[in-house]
């Protein structure tokens, strides 16, 4: 049988393609899918995703037994009925597609299955974990107006934040108002304001790209940037510890981890194993996943949903697959 597998997330569409026996066929990425989006958009990037990956594959779409998908911002009912529209529209069959939420495939991705929690840390920031009673529960994920601490925008708001507080001198000085001056190629911390207010007009995938800027101002010593780096780790911890109380796991031996492009930091890193080793002494801590092992979740529900065995050998091998078939691209 042939498989599908998508990451659907608000900075890029992962789709890869394989078979029951794990080898890698293909894969192509488009642009954002995150349901927060345009519905033109997202149907734009998934067929575009879609197709791209089939063709790379030598596919057609009949030829795929099952689908599965792991979508980001499917918070409502109403985010549910959407995605099931977008699906519709791109003309696949219902019966052939597997979705969960992205929270719920990282989980997945982490545990494969097992009791525990997974925190996802991209460009929003989200926790969720299953006990094992199945017992369900997440934690953050407020989209970046309310929450998702410890996200890539919630790291570049409070760089931005920092740099004006320098500027005004309510704040000490960084090296991120010289930085984040060059990224944006203007003379005067003023201009920030033009730049995100309408130039960016506040989109936080835009924004969310300083977070890299404050990891580099790090790696040069900075204190304020060091700072905002070990408070992110710091709040995903408190994610999982959330989680991890809420469903009566204190004292299991659960299995933690994270996914997602923050993690890339290894101050956040660090900071944050530190503080879940602290909090959750009997946990398995496992260093989090980055970059395209995030498609490691639907993959991982596929082959559950096919009854075909997986294992952290097996997830490895075909992770190796999928690098190695970006090199071929």
């Amino acid at each position: 049988m042939f498989i599908l597998c998508m990451d659907i997330g608000k900075t890029k569409t992962l789709a890869v393609a394989l078979n029951d026996r794990g080898d890698v066929l293909g894969k192509f990425i488009s642009g954002p899918s995150g349901m927060w989006l345009k519905e033109e958009t997202v149907i734009k990037n998934v067929r575009e995703a879609i197709s791209g990956c089939l063709s790379i594959s030598k596919l057609s779409l009949k030829d795929i037994g099952l689908i599965s998908i792991s979508w980001a911002d499917l918070d409502t009912p109403e985010d549910w009925k959407n995605a099931w529209g977008v699906v519709e529209k791109i003309g696949i069959e219902r019966d052939k597609v597997l979705i969960e939420h992205d929270a719920v495939a990282a989980y997945y991705a982490v545990t494969l299955g097992e009791p525990g929690v997974a925190v996802i840390a991209g460009t929003g920031s989200i926790g969720f974990g299953i006990n094992r009673r199945g017992e369900r529960m997440r934690s953050s994920g407020w989209g970046w107006l309310i929450g998702d601490e410890g996200s890539a925008y919630w790291i570049a708001v409070r760089a931005l934040n920092a740099v004006s507080r320098a500027y005004d001198g309510r704040g000490e000085k960084t090296i991120l108002s010289k930085m984040i001056l060059e990224y944006f190629n203007i003379e005067s911390e003023l201009e920030i304001l033009n730049k995100v207010y309408k130039e960016l007009g506040c989109d936080p995938t835009e924004i969310s790209r300083i977070a890299k800027i404050v990891d580099e101002a790090a790696s040069r010593g900075d204190k304020v940037a060091r700072r905002i780096l070990r408070d992110a780790g710091r709040e995903l911890a408190l994610t999982a510890l959330c989680v991890i109380r809420g469903l009566d796991m204190e004292n299991e031996k659960i299995i933690v981890g994270g996914l997602g492009s923050v993690f890339k930091s290894k101050i956040v890193k660090d900071s944050f194993l530190t503080f879940i080793r602290k909090w959750a002494p009997n946990a398995i801590v496992k260093e989090p996943l980055v970059g395209e092992e995030s498609i490691l979740g639907p993959i991982v529900i596929a082959f559950k949903k096919l009854k075909l065995n997986i294992s952290e050998e097996n997830l490895r091998v075909i992770l190796d697959k999928i690098i190695a078939n970006s090199r071929k691209a």
